[in-house]
């Protein structure tokens, strides 16, 4: 086997497949397993407790598939050049929900790429994975050298910024390898210090006071009143720590037309999804990630911003 025309011929095809970047890793133990079981330990997955099922194969890729050799990183860019409303009666949606689901999006060309490999080496196997089994996304495009993890826990690349979609493909075997990229955070604390929930510390995310958690992940529970004074509009997500990096002034503006906005999510207003019924936010949101909250769920996220807002 020619490990070098492998590589090369990964790399080339899932950059021309669309991916934005795209690097290598050797499937070994993550050096941050331990980091994770600290986290975890400390309760800061809050009430997402399938976190803690299966921790092994969470740290360790060749618990999830033992013929791992290899960890193909993708990223995907998804800014698009669009802002929030800023009038008083504005409901914030993140950004990465503005478009369309990206799972089927990085499931499609991921599958592409692994049939693209096996047609010209048939020896080659291996599994694919979009944020949907227990591996960790960030820490393999850390690994390989897609970007670096930042103080806001978020992969951060010198040409995309943070406004990436990230998937790995899993393969059966060794290939060249790339290196972590090199911090460049520096002593840089925007993040930290715009977080409205006090949810950041360098490098550390308290998931159980984070925005994005406690309007996606944390599901049939009213949001605390110590929160609703903090959640500045946003109904679904959370972007201000990455809208406040400077890092993110290097972002390019991605040719994905699936992540446009769709029904003018970024404008969105608080009455009008307010006015929503159930059937109403299943064609408003079907194809979109905010679909994943439910309506009750995101109904409640509208409601505490209303509260707060005075306005609706």
């Amino acid at each position: 086997m020619n490990k070098q025309a492998l590589t090369d011929d990964i790399r080339k095809n899932a950059l021309e497949l669309g991916f934005s970047k795209v690097g290598i890793a050797a499937a070994e133990k993550l050096p941050k397993a331990e980091f994770l079981k600290e986290w975890l330990t400390a309760g800061h997955h809050g009430r997402m407790k399938w976190m803690e099922n299966y921790l092994d194969k969470r740290t360790d890729v060749r618990r999830l598939y033992p013929q791992a050799k290899s960890v193909v990183a993708v990223g995907l860019n998804y800014y698009t050049p669009f802002e929030h409303a800023t009038t008083a009666n504005a409901a914030k949606i993140s950004r990465y929900a503005w478009g369309r689901d990206y799972h089927k999006i990085m499931k499609k060309r991921l599958k592409a790429l692994l049939r693209q490999i096996k047609a010209r080496y048939p020896f080659v196997d291996g599994r694919l994975f979009v944020d949907t089994a227990p591996i960790q996304d960030k820490l393999w495009a850390e690994q390989a050298g897609l970007g670096w993890q930042g103080k806001n826990t978020n992969i951060i690349s010198r040409d995309f910024g943070s406004w990436m979609f990230l998937g790995e493909l899993v393969l059966n075997v060794p290939l060249l390898y790339d290196t972590p990229m090199e911090d460049f955070c520096g002593s840089c604390t925007a993040c930290i210090d715009a977080c409205p929930t006090g949810a950041l510390t360098p490098y550390k995310l308290a998931g159980e006071k984070c925005l994005s958690y406690i309007t996606i992940e944390m599901w049939d529970e009213p949001i605390p009143e110590s929160v609703k004074g903090k959640m500045e509009k946003w109904v679904f997500g959370c972007d201000i720590c990455q809208e406040v990096c400077p890092w993110n002034r290097f972002q390019q503006v991605s040719e994905e037309e699936a992540f446009r906005p769709d029904h003018h999510n970024h404008q969105a207003r608080i009455a009008e999804l307010e006015a929503l019924d159930e059937e109403g936010f299943r064609k408003r949101f079907k194809k979109s990630p905010v679909y994943r909250a439910k309506f009750h769920n995101f109904r409640r996220n509208v409601l505490a911003v209303k509260e707060k807002a005075g306005s609706g």
